[in-house]
């Protein structure tokens, strides 16, 4: 009679066991299907706002560009003597460059 009762106990035990088990599964799938659906829903929200913001900050790039050139063509010698200027200042850098790099050959091969 103990032993059966024994038996029992062991197998209720067991059933009770494999019962937890199955229902922390089935839980933790459902957890994991739950959260999948709202992940997706945020990030196209989150890539249309940054496309939103690139887009307004295109859209500013361009306006300024355009007032730019309407202002060129206001005064197309302010313009022309801007960039001769700007010219002017790049082969400056340029030649210090130059300068910097024989500089740096001249120490380093020791004719100094």
């Amino acid at each position: 009679m103990q032993r059966i009762f024994a038996v029992l106990k062991q197998a209720f035990r067991q059933s009770l066991v494999i019962l937890g088990l199955v229902s922390l599964m089935s839980v933790s799938c459902l957890l994991i299907f739950a959260t999948q659906p709202s992940m997706a829903a945020s990030r196209p929200m989150m890539q249309q706002e940054t496309m939103d913001q690139s887009t307004q900050e295109a859209v500013s790039a361009r306006e300024q560009a355009y007032e730019e050139q309407i202002q060129a063509a206001e005064d197309p010698d302010k313009v022309y003597e801007e960039n001769v200027k700007n010219a002017g200042q790049g082969e400056g850098i340029v030649q210090k460059a130059v300068e910097g790099a024989k500089e740096a050959v001249t120490k380093v091969t020791g004719n100094e």
